[in-house]
């Protein structure tokens, strides 16, 4: 992921993303105008291809996700103990 952010949460998000997570690298602006070169945006996006780390972190997060979500995962489990929760005051 290049992280390029534009206004808001956005700036938050890309230093949680290139910072604490490492699955993202983030684009550098212009300081005369603000912008992004295309330069730099294709500096980036080669070295988010090519960096080892931020796949493997990428791969390592997936992996997560997937077993979280799977039929004994804790978000499939946190999801039914909320369901049964609702459905047990009726």
């Amino acid at each position: 992921m290049v992280a390029w952010p534009l206004y808001a949460e956005q700036h938050v998000n890309r230093e949680v993303r290139v910072g604490e997570m490492k699955v993202a690298d983030g684009v550098n602006e212009r300081e005369e105008d603000g912008f992004v070169s295309a330069e730099e945006v294709e500096k980036r996006v080669r070295e988010v291809m090519e960096t080892k780390d931020i796949r493997d972190t990428s791969f390592k997060l997936k992996q997560m996700a997937m077993a979280a979500v799977a039929e004994f995962g804790s978000s499939t489990t946190a999801l039914t103990n909320l369901v049964h929760s609702w459905t047990s005051f009726s």
